[in-house]
């Protein structure tokens, strides 16, 4: 360490990193004894001016790292939000391989479409006075020029849409903005005691011009770059700042300082200083640190360099591994994999390594870059391809028992942790309930996998089935909310959802058209299910299987949603709403309530009978026995009590039982509820 002038900077050895201890400690043993003391010696000052040379126009792989990097967008997210500025007239067409901008493309235009911005209008204004700067070299794929803005947003735009616009935009005026200058010094030392291992070297840099930095924070999402031959690793090569005046010749005394496991000699000389400077030598022990997990922006470099996915399909890509719980996101926006998706790697590599090593699907995307071009038939790379891959998939399932050993080590069995619980519509047998999380149920001799809903707690209902055609599994009760609602659960339907069921319970909307589509989808929430990557706060049945129709009541306006008897009974009996957190509570002069047969065929809900208690009809004739239609009667209106509870399991503080008892048709402040016949 360097002091002159009150001002301190550091001198590196120009050795670098050594392992042997022994052999530093004996140079610092010759600098302590040095006479009349350790001096150094400058040997040669250079200074000189450097470019930082201006970004080159924006495609995809570079706006995914970007929005990685600088604004902790991840990839998936970031094209979303790309696709939707596009759609909105914002962007030009975000999914391009292109970096150059065509000779069509009026850069002054859209520049002078920036010029009246609060946030870089002036810049913009400037830039065009002094004359805009030649867009640096980049190729032009022939698909879509670069991605640049397409009119001034104006303050119109927030959130993500705002951050990725600022941040393209920023982009596009840096490209033909002027590069930056930095006026470069470095400063040669040499240990006269130590001759040519005593070498050290001081730089730093000052920005003179700040270009097109003044714009762009260009250091947020640079390019990664391979290591530099010489460079010392995890060391700056320059500290941004302005090093002191040094002059060659000028002797600089050095004292000696040293780690705590570091023997030198307490005899230390100190020569005089002329120069106003001195300088302290000492040793840096550190341990050697393994490598960190890929960040998000460096996985998406990888992936282009090794050919894995297009511009379009890279961040899918990465969305996938992390649905399906293959790696899981890391502060600092790192991917680390987990142990499912190591252990599939591994059998994968143990089988046919082709399977996950990066060759076989580069080829791939080769091939149809070659079609694309005209330089391959369609025909002939598609039937190629499929032969490839019929091989492999033959010799796989000829050696799958080499992953079941692989998996079979690394994780428990389910049939092992998990116990009886309800019965299989299909097998008649006893599916294992496995606690988790998240919670599920598996059929050890199918080995089909049920997950159960997130949010809520699921228990056992006296082996009732559900009433669907082919499906005949034992039915669950699934409570959630505070107060507690509880409805009937299907895990089989639960996890297979039918379109003419109507829209899915947990707000993932309709199902496809499609059959095949309709597949997917299944699968594809299942997999978030089984990952504990959804709650679901309210039936996780659809309002129209056969189950929930069939215990309808009355129709919800409010949510949308159904009515439904609380499948629990219980003393005091209830309506539960199956879209909210909304309970309906019935008069305690109700013994016994029966669900029948017949439906209103306007409101589509099925009419009840009703058993009063003996001595507390609140009929003027007094009969005990009584048949509406819920929604239509003025007198159950009037004696009911709504609260609308929390859609969590627990209760976060309240008012108290009474809650905001008002009336769903526009009651009272005495919780009463005033009828639905004025809301139809």
């Amino acid at each position: 360490t360097l002091l002159k002038l009150g001002r301190s900077c550091k001198a590196l050895w120009d050795g670098g990193r050594t392992f042997n201890k022994n052999k530093i400690e004996n140079y610092l043993q010759i600098c302590s004894e040095a006479e009349p003391g350790c001096i150094g010696k400058v040997n040669s000052v250079v200074s000189k001016e450097k470019k930082q040379g201006r970004p080159t126009p924006l495609n995809t792989i570079g706006l995914l790292k970007a929005c990685s990097k600088a604004l902790g967008i991840g990839p998936h997210t970031a094209m979303q939000v790309a696709e939707r500025l596009y759609l909105q007239g914002y962007l030009s067409y975000p999914r391009t391989e292109s970096t150059k901008y065509p000779a069509s493309f009026d850069i002054k235009e859209t520049l002078q479409s920036q010029s009246g911005d609060r946030h870089w209008g002036n810049y913009v204004r400037n830039l065009l006075h002094d004359g805009v700067n030649k867009p640096k070299g980049g190729v032009d794929m022939g698909d879509h020029p670069p991605i640049t803005p397409m009119r001034a947003a104006g303050g119109t735009l927030s959130g993500d849409m705002a951050r990725v616009y600022d941040l393209v935009t920023r982009h596009f005026i840096a490209t033909v903005s002027h590069d930056a200058i930095w006026q470069s010094t470095k400063v040669c030392i040499e240990v006269d005691c130590l001759g040519e291992k005593g070498k050290f070297s001081i730089a730093g840099k000052e920005l003179v011009t700040p270009g097109f930095l003044a714009i762009m924070m260009h250091k947020q999402y640079g390019d990664e770059h391979e290591p530099v031959e010489g460079l010392r690793e995890g060391v700056e090569d320059e500290e941004e700042r302005a090093l002191p005046e040094f002059s060659v010749g000028e002797a600089i005394p050095i004292s000696i300082g040293a780690s705590s496991n570091t023997r030198v000699s307490s005899n230390v000389k100190m020569a005089p200083s002329s120069s106003g400077s001195r300088a302290s030598l000492s040793i840096k022990e550190l341990m050697t640190t393994k490598p960190s997990y890929l960040t998000e922006s460096e996985l998406i470099s990888r992936m282009e360099k090794h050919g894995i996915g297009t511009d379009a399909s890279i961040s899918t890509h990465i969305e996938n591994i992390l649905k399906r719980n293959y790696a899981e996101l890391m502060p600092g926006r790192r991917i680390a994999p987990t142990k499912l998706g190591l252990v599939l790697c591994q059998g994968y590599h143990l089988i046919d390594s082709s399977l996950v090593l990066p060759k076989i699907r580069s080829d791939i995307e080769a091939e149809c870059s070659r079609i694309a071009k005209g330089l391959a038939n369609k025909d002939d790379v598609l039937r190629k391809a499929i032969e490839t891959f019929q091989s492999k998939f033959e010799f796989f399932i000829k050696n799958i028992d080499k992953m079941d050993v692989l998996f079979g080590s690394s994780f428990a069995r389910l049939a092992d942790v998990g116990k009886p619980f309800t019965r299989c519509g299909q097998t008649r047998r006893y599916l294992q309930f496995i606690q988790g999380p998240p919670s599920r149920l598996y059929n050890k001799y199918t080995e089909c996998v049920y997950p159960l809903p997130l949010g809520g707690t699921v228990k056992q209902w006296n082996e009732k089935r559900c009433p669907v055609d082919g499906c005949g599994f034992e039915l669950c009760l699934y409570t959630v909310g505070s107060p507690a609602r509880t409805f009937p659960l299907c895990p089989n339907c639960f996890n297979n959802p039918r379109k003419e069921w109507g829209e899915l319970p947990d707000g993932y909307g309709s199902l496809a058209e499609n059959a095949i589509d309709q597949d997917d989808e299944k699968k594809e929430l299942q997999q978030k299910r089984i990952g504990g990557k959804t709650m679901t706060l309210d039936c996780p049945l659809q309002d129209g299987h056969p189950l929930i129709s069939s215990m309808a009541v009355s129709p919800d306006p409010d949510s949308g949603g159904l009515l439904i008897l609380d499948p629990t009974g219980g003393q005091k009996l209830k309506l539960l709403s199956t879209r909210s957190p909304t309970t309906v509570y019935l008069p305690q002069c109700i013994q016994k309530i029966t669900i029948l047969d017949d439906v209103n065929e306007v409101l589509k809900c099925h009419l009840m009978r009703i058993t009063f208690k003996p001595g507390e009809s609140p009929l003027e004739d007094g009969s005990v026995k009584y048949v509406c239609c819920f929604p239509e009667d003025e007198m159950m209106q009037k004696l009911i009590r709504v609260f609308h509870g929390s859609d969590r399991l627990k209760a976060q503080g309240g008012r108290g039982r009474g809650g905001s008892g008002r009336g769903r048709g526009g009651g009272g402040r005495d919780g009463k509820r005033r009828g639905r016949g004025s809301r139809r």
